[in-house]
């Protein structure tokens, strides 16, 4: 279920809960109160006929008894045996189970001796006219008598054609008066349909009756189920509009959650090119969407980061978001092992190029050792051999002249390989001696300016031959690639580095794109198997090379 359906699921659920609570609550109030007044009312009619009833009973009895003159018995003695009752003493007694027509009639007797010696008849009709009296009572309220043996002594107003002694009236109601339980409630009546009944008993004299008002509680129920109808209406007027406004409103929340799902799914593709909108009408949603915009962020800065590993660019600088950041502090550990192995291969190349430029080295004084030891001297042999010889002198001289440019030859190869000053005098005095060679030998203006300590220099001997080695491959490619004029050199030693400035008025060349031969090759990893740095800057007639080289390397 999506949060959408969920929200209006929950919210019209509990408001439909309230709505149908509150309806009950109300109309079961409503039902009781109603219930309360009704009988309250019913009640108040009982009691007020019963008093009327009651009153003239009494007054009927009091106008009996005053009355002087003896009057004549007009129901025969065998009628008055027919009562259910024997008629004992003086009194008023309920005649009406003999009377002639069903109605209520009451006998008033007088005796003396055990003999009737007065008796007269009272009908019914004031005490009818009294019941029939249904102000307050609605379309179906009643009040009617019943005499002992449960048959009416009024007048039914559902059956008026039928006389009241032959309806029966044996309800709930009538029972529980007869028996004193005097308790208004809902019972059935006489004809078996529910009715709201308040009832009493009316004993005067010899008469025992039961005075009952009542009413149909379909009737009284009109109202109640009228108002059950408008709140069922009221209810689903509401539950409706809830509904149209939780749909309207949902999409507050629903819209930007989907939005946001749908921005973290293109994370998950590796789409970070997103812009992440932090508006919306509630603060937790935007609060959330900052949070995830945070978290974008956060991941764009590990992936930069990790494409700059990639690209072995480990100058970069990255710091973790926490100390919980596994990513982060991940990728810096990432960082510093392929630092710490960039710098043991960089180590080791270093390290092998400074074995093989020593090899070269060593070979080369070896090559030398053996050109000046082994050939040389042998050529100067030959040369005193031929001053020696018996020949013509033409030929004599042709002979010395190939043998002293021979020698001449030789001894070049040899202060090539390994100059003898360079291990005797120092680099300073080689360097001298190699650039008054290069001017004797070219037309370029060439100076030198050696700024050496003469005393407790710092200057090794590997060093040394590394920084005649690098001039003299710079001088090399001026002389045969730059047509240059000028070339200076200078060689500053400093406490705690060499300085090495190199410059030609050559047609220069671009340090981005020239091809790297094995000079210039060969020049770099001299000055990185030092620690050394190295700047090339060159255009047309100013082409420098900047050099620095660490003394405390060895």
């Amino acid at each position: 279920m999506n949060i959408r359906n969920w929200i209006i699921l929950t919210i019209n659920s509990l408001l439909f809960i309230v709505v149908i609570s509150l309806s009950i609550l109300f109309y079961r109030q409503f039902a009781k109160t109603l219930d309360q007044k009704v009988l309250s009312q019913l009640s108040s009619i009982e009691r007020l006929k019963r008093v009327q009833i009651e009153k003239y009973l009494e007054n009927q009895w009091n106008d009996f008894l005053q009355s002087t003159s003896k009057t004549k018995i007009h129901i025969p003695s065998d009628k008055i045996e027919q009562l259910p009752f024997r008629v004992k003493e003086s009194g008023m007694y309920d005649f009406t189970p003999i009377s002639k027509n069903g109605k209520m009639l009451i006998g008033m007797v007088l005796v003396e001796n055990d003999s009737i010696v007065k008796l007269d008849t009272l009908p019914g009709n004031y005490i009818q006219q009294v019941l029939l009296e249904r102000t307050g009572m609605g379309n179906s309220g009643e009040t009617y008598l019943v005499g002992k043996d449960y048959k009416l002594r009024s007048a039914s107003r559902f059956f008026p054609d039928m006389h009241p002694y032959a309806i029966v009236a044996k309800s709930q109601s009538v029972q529980r008066a007869f028996r004193g339980v005097f308790k208004k409630g809902i019972y059935k009546d006489y004809r078996n349909i529910e009715v709201y009944s308040a009832y009493h008993n009316i004993e005067f004299s010899n008469i025992n009756w039961i005075i009952l008002s009542e009413m149909d509680v379909e009737e009284v129920m009109l109202p109640l189920n009228e108002m059950k109808s408008n709140l069922l209406i009221i209810a689903g007027s509401i539950f409706i509009i809830a509904l149209v406004l939780g749909l309207y409103l949902t999409q507050f929340i629903t819209k930007p959650l989907k939005k946001m799902s749908s921005q973290i799914l293109d994370m998950t593709k590796g789409n970070y090119n997103i812009e992440i909108q932090t508006s919306s009408y509630f603060k937790e949603i935007n609060h959330t969407l900052d949070t995830l915009n945070t978290l974008k962020d956060s991941l764009v800065r590990a992936i930069d980061f990790s494409k700059e590993i990639g690209e072995m660019k480990l100058d970069t600088t990255y710091k973790p978001n926490s100390s919980s950041d596994v990513l982060g502090i991940s990728l810096v550990k990432m960082k510093d092992q392929l630092n710490e192995y960039q710098t043991k291969l960089r180590q080791i190349n270093i390290n092998k190029k400074r074995i093989l430029i020593e090899g070269q080295e060593s070979e080369r004084k070896r090559l030398a050792q053996e050109l000046h030891d082994g050939i040389g001297p042998l050529l100067t042999s030959l040369r005193f051999f031929v001053e020696n010889m018996q020949i013509e002198p033409t030929k004599k001289g042709e002979m010395k002249e190939i043998i002293d440019h021979t020698i001449s030859e030789v001894r070049s190869m040899t202060y090539a390989l390994m100059p003898p000053s360079l291990i005797d005098f120092g680099v300073g005095e080689t360097l001298k001696t190699f650039v008054k060679l290069i001017r004797n030998t070219t037309q370029i203006d060439i100076e030198f300016d050696n700024s050496i300590k003469e005393e407790h220099s710092k200057i090794t001997t590997n060093i040394g031959i590394s920084i005649f080695r690098i001039c003299q491959e710079l001088i090399n490619n001026t002389v045969k690639h730059a047509q240059a004029e000028k070339i200076r050199i200078s060689i500053t030693e400093f406490d705690e580095y060499l300085s090495i400035f190199y410059f030609d008025d050559g047609k220069g060349y671009n340090p981005e794109t020239v091809q790297l031969g094995s000079g210039l090759t060969n020049i770099k990893e001299r000055v990185e198997i030092f620690d050394g740095l190295i700047y090339f800057d060159s255009e047309a007639q100013n082409s420098t090379v900047e050099i620095e080289i660490p003394l405390l390397h060895e």
